[in-house]
């Protein structure tokens, strides 16, 4: 198993598409502060007396409360779904897969790998974000690192409950597009239109807690587009998608024949 942990690592490091997401996600992240300094710049010379200034000084602790903005959500979970079928879409999984007295592991191996994966992009994502803040405003890098340390990894562990679903389609179901839907949709946050007609449905239950019941308070895309998510619901939510997806996944995938 720590073989194929290994290879995994090391296949995950190779990719092409890995390196093509984190140098979009460096240039995104990096050009987010020099383009809304300009459009503020421009606003202004155009005569628009609306626009705020642009901040002299921000938060360290803003930048790493939100390491993963829409764009980025879906580079990293393109970049899940490619690392995650490139074994099953190449072939070569039937002989790792053969040497293994389950052939589950294989998954587990690449849940190890996607957390790695995951951790690398956010990471990089926040510091190229505050690269690019640099050169237009002084970084406070002392106020509320704190909170903001304990925002980053929730956002990972919700992140990571992402990436369990978009595994679920891509190795337990072997659909790189139903996968690649789901990066995109849940990456981007468009669900949330879709969580709205839910609640509509469920408000018709006849039942009282109903009546209040939001779906959208209990899904990790939702949930980790908050600035600052709830403790306890962020850990049970995680917690409980991770724990089900995967395996839900390993024991479908032990089941299907590798091809």
């Amino acid at each position: 198993m720590v073989n194929i942990m290994k290879m995994d690592i090391y296949r995950l490091f190779k990719s092409t598409s890995y390196k093509v997401m984190m140098i979009l996600i460096v240039i995104f992240n990096f050009i987010d502060a020099p383009v809304g300094w300009a459009l503020i710049k421009l606003t202004k010379r155009m005569g628009s007396k609306d626009v705020t200034d642009w901040p002299s000084t921000v938060k360290l602790s803003s930048l790493v409360a939100n390491p993963v903005g829409w764009l980025t959500g879906i580079f990293i979970l393109m970049s899940v779904v490619w690392f995650s079928y490139a074994d099953l879409g190449h072939g070569y999984i039937k002989n790792i897969a053969g040497q293994l007295p389950k052939k589950g592991q294989t998954v587990m191996s690449k849940f190890f790998a996607v957390e790695i994966h995951n951790l690398i992009l956010m990471i990089i994502a926040v510091i190229a974000n505050v690269l690019g803040y640099l050169p237009f405003s002084k970084i406070d890098f002392t106020s509320g690192m704190a909170r903001a340390a304990e925002s980053f990894f929730l956002k990972y562990l919700l992140f990571m409950a992402i990436s369990v679903i978009v595994l679920f389609f891509s190795t337990g179901l072997k659909s790189k597009n139903a996968a690649t839907v789901i990066a995109i949709l849940m990456g981007s946050k468009l669900l949330s239109l879709s969580y709205m007609l839910v609640n509509l449905g469920l408000q018709k239950i006849p039942f009282k807690f109903m009546k209040d019941f939001d779906i959208s308070k209990y899904m990790p895309d939702s949930l980790i587009g908050d600035t600052n998510p709830p403790l306890v619901r962020s850990l049970i939510v995680s917690a409980c998608f991770i724990v089900i997806l995967l395996n839900l996944t390993v024991s479908i995938f032990n089941k299907k024949d590798i091809t």
